[in-house]
C-alpha cells in the first residue's frame, strides 16, 4: 500500500543522522575521556575510520562500501573538527585522505590475519599526523620537523597500533552479525 520510497529515504536520513552522532559522541569522547599517557589522546576515530575501510574494500561490494567508509571519514573529521582547537578542516582532509589512499591500496588484497590491519594503521595514522602537521604548518607556525615526529608522531602510531586489532576484530564481529 503506497510506495515504499519515502521509507527508504527516512531509513537512510535515520542511519546517517545516527552515524554522525556516533562519530561525534566517539570524537567526544577521544578528545575529552580517552586517557592521555603521553601527553594527547590516541586516534580513535582515525582507527575506526581505517579498519572501517578495510571491511568495506573486503566485502562484497568495494565500491558502495568504500564510500561508505569516506562518508565515516568526513562525519568522524567534522566531529573532530568541532571537538578539537585545529584548522577546520583539517580533521576532515587528513581522514579523507587517510581512508582514500588505504582503499585504494588494499583494494585487491584479502583482509585475513593480522599484517593487513596492522599495517593499515600504521600507513593510516602515518597519512594523517603528517596531514595534520603539514596544515599546521602552513596556516599556524612552522614546525621543527624532527622533533615533532619524536615527540607527536611516534606515540601516535604506538597508541593507534595498539588500538588497531582489538578495533579491527569487534568491528569485523559486528559487520558479519549484521550480515546474518
Amino acid at each position: 500500500m503506497g510506495d515504499t520510497q519515502p521509507r527508504r529515504l527516512e531509513e537512510r536520513l535515520v542511519y546517517e543522522l545516527l552515524l554522525m552522532i556516533g562519530l561525534m559522541i566517539l570524537a567526544l569522547g577521544q578528545v575529552t575521556l580517552l586517557p592521555a599517557p603521553l601527553g594527547f589522546p590516541p586516534a580513535l576515530v582515525l582507527v575506526v575510520v581505517v579498519n572501517r575501510t578495510l571491511i568495506g574494500v573486503s566485502s562484497s561490494q568495494p565500491d558502495h562500501n568504500t564510500i561508505t567508509s569516506l562518508r565515516w571519514a568526513i562525519y568522524g573529521g567534522l566531529a573532530l573538527d568541532v571537538c578539537s582547537a585545529t584548522p577546520i578542516g583539517s580533521h576532515v582532509l587528513a581522514l579523507t585522505l587517510a581512508a582514500m589512499i588505504i582503499a585504494a591500496a588494499t583494494r585487491r588484497l584479502r583482509i585475513e590475519g593480522l599484517f593487513i590491519p596492522l599495517s593499515a594503521v600504521l600507513v593510516g595514522i602515518l597519512i594523517y599526523e603528517c596531514t595534520l602537521a603539514l596544515v599546521y604548518h602552513i596556516t599556524v607556525t612552522p614546525l621543527d620537523w624532527p622533533a615533532y615526529a619524536q615527540v607527536a608522531i611516534l606515540p601516535s602510531v604506538s597508541m593507534a597500533l595498539i588500538l588497531s586489532l582489538p578495533t579491527f576484530s569487534l568491528m569485523r564481529w559486528l559487520d558479519l552479525r549484521m550480515k546474518k
